[in-house]
This record gives structure tokens, sequence and C-alpha cells, in this order.
């Protein structure tokens, strides 16, 4: 048990926050605008539907009637989005700090496979309006999350 929580404590500290922080913001844009084009082009959703789901966690669900495009709704979307996207790169990259890239990929996938089930199957119980995404988009777009922010954080880490 001391190996495994020294080993985790120095994943902390070689951690470097700053630039997980700067990851999730990049891999945080292409989940969001992924989202929105894909669910547009292979679901015929509305591109601001996605935006609408994700403002309702904080803004309720009335949001998710309206039509057409909302400054206030986009802006809520983007403070969950983008908060959610810090948090997870906290909880990965401790994780993938001193991983070689191939390794710290996997990783990344696995972590948005796991992000994917818990959003979309564990947690949708509180917020059922996100039951309509479960899908291969969906799907992909949490992968592509995971790997985007594996890829980031490593690229940034090194930089002086």
């Amino acid at each position: 048990m001391a190996d495994i929580t020294h080993t985790f404590a120095r994943k902390l500290e070689v951690t470097r926050w700053g630039r997980a922080v700067e990851a999730a913001f990049v891999a945080g844009a292409v989940f969001l605008i992924m989202q929105m084009l894909l669910l547009a082009l292979f679901d015929g959703r509305n591109p601001m539907e996605p935006a609408r789901w994700t403002a309702a966690i904080v803004m309720g669900q009335e949001v998710l009637w309206q039509t057409g495009f909302d400054i206030w709704v986009l802006v809520g979307a983007l403070l969950v989005n983008f908060g959610l996207a810090v948090l997870f790169a906290w909880i990965l990259t401790p994780i993938i700090a001193e991983m070689r890239l191939p390794q710290a990929l996997a990783t990344g996938a696995v972590f948005g496979l796991a992000l994917f089930i818990v959003n979309f199957y564990l947690l949708s119980g509180l917020f059922p309006w996100f039951r309509v995404a479960r899908g291969w988009i969906t799907l992909f777009n949490h992968l592509l999350f995971g790997v985007t922010l594996a890829w980031s954080y490593l690229r940034l880490r090194d930089r002086n």
C-alpha cells in the first residue's frame, strides 16, 4: 500500500497542472465542436441542441424547449463544458503524467469510454434529456475527448 501511495504522490508532484487546464480547453473545444457538427450532419439535429442539453444542467430544463440561437444558453453550455473538461483533466493527467504517447493515448481513449458510460448511462437518471444522445456519435466524441486531452497534455507538458 505504501508503494501505491508513494507512486501516486509522485505522479501528483510531476503533473503540470497549468498545462492540464490548457489541454482541457483544447479537448473541450474539440468535443463541443465535433458534437454539434456530427449530430447536425448525421442525426439531423439543430447544432444548438447539444449546447441546450449541457446548459440545462445549470439553467434548468426550460432551455431544452428553446429554438434558435441564444447567447446565454451558449455561455451556460460553455461554462459547464469547460468546467467539466478541467475536472476531467485533473483526473486524467496525473494518471498519464509519466506515460509515453501511445500508452497515454490508449489510456485517454479508455478514460473517454468511462466518461461516456458515466455521463450517458449513470448520470442520465439525473439529467434524462441526455438519453437521446446515446449512440455512436457521442461515444466517438468521448473517445476523441480522452485522446485529445491526453495528446494535448503530453505536447503541452513538454513545452518550457
